[in-house]
């Protein structure tokens, strides 16, 4: 992990997260330090920052809560870094990916390099053809916040074996949040809108991923959600006692609201995108709608499968 570390504290590297964090713009953080005011001084702030990491006088800032409307009446709830900190997490993740990438099973397509949802849903089809008709549509309920702050870091050591990095990281999971003026403790889960959140998401399912590479059940996960493909309706019902018992152990819950058994025949639709026999199409927000007003989603299928573009994979 030597080289890592040097790698990680490269003047360079920072410059390059700054870059990355600077086109991803977003808001303020708690210190209300935008990215132009960073880029006023860049070069001296970025010296003093990795500086400041080197020596171990860093500290991480807390959280600034924001609330992003998400449909009629809801708020998809973000905790977001000050630029700095989004900064050193950039910084970390451009030189662990390389390392993260040779540990993770091929059952997970989020948040890694040069994967994408089309490559999930392209892999739903190919163990379909091979004949595994029957599904888990599968949901972990709250995952980022529920998320247990000592399994994580267990779970990480065994990636990444080096103290400095790790404690980086635990000052990130369990860095306090502003909410409404207040400053709120967090004691567990991982904030989402952290640079380093989706990377720590993968580590903390990387054992359930690994699980379902020696069975002969096929997962196919993107983020929490997530899709157990059997080729009997024996396998699936036994697939979803060990998804639920695995979980558990993990310190999580399968969303029993969100999740279900069906099949091709029935239809259901992951990552935006409906099946049905062997159609699969974009599912557009009108039909997601309907949807959840019908339980019985292969009539929404059947019905919009002449408005929608269906296409074979």
């Amino acid at each position: 992990m030597d080289s890592i570390v040097e790698e990680f504290l490269a003047l360079s590297n920072f410059r390059q997260a700054w870059y990355k964090v600077a086109e991803n713009k977003g808001c303020a953080g708690v210190d209300r330090q935008t990215i132009e005011m960073f880029a006023l001084n860049e070069e001296l702030n970025l010296i003093e920052l990795r500086d400041s990491v080197a020596n171990s006088t860093y500290i991480a800032q807390p959280l600034q809560q924001v609330l992003i409307p998400k449909g009629s009446d809801k708020f998809r709830e973000l905790r977001i870094p000050t630029i700095k900190d989004r900064i050193v997490q950039q910084a970390l993740l451009n030189v662990l990916y390389p390392v993260t990438e040779k540990m993770f099973s091929d059952v997970s397509f989020a948040y890694r390099p040069h994967r994408h949802y089309q490559d999930a849903v392209k892999r739903v089809a190919y163990w379909r053809d091979q004949g595994h008709k029957w599904v888990l549509d599968g949901d972990i309920e709250n995952f980022f916040d529920n998320l247990n702050h000592y399994r994580l870091l267990t779970e990480a050591r065994k990636i990444i074996n080096n103290s400095g990095i790790l404690c980086l990281i635990k000052s990130w999971i369990s860095v306090k949040v502003v909410i409404n003026k207040q400053v709120i403790s967090s004691k567990k889960g991982i904030p989402q809108g952290a640079v380093i959140s989706p990377l720590l998401a993968n580590i903390y399912l990387n054992e359930f991923d690994q699980y379902f590479d020696k069975s002969n059940l096929k997962l196919v996960r993107y983020a929490d959600d997530f899709l157990v493909l059997s080729d009997s309706q024996d396998g699936i019902m036994s697939g979803y006692s060990q998804v639920v018992q695995l979980l558990n152990y993990m310190g999580l819950k399968l969303n029993e609201q969100k999740s279900r058994i069906t099949n091709f025949e029935r239809g259901f639709q992951f990552l935006g995108h409906g099946f049905l026999y062997k159609a699969i199409f974009p599912i557009d927000d009108e039909t997601k709608n309907n949807q959840k007003k019908n339980s019985h989603s292969i009539r929404i299928f059947v019905s919009t499968r002449e408005k929608i573009f269906a296409h074979r994979v």
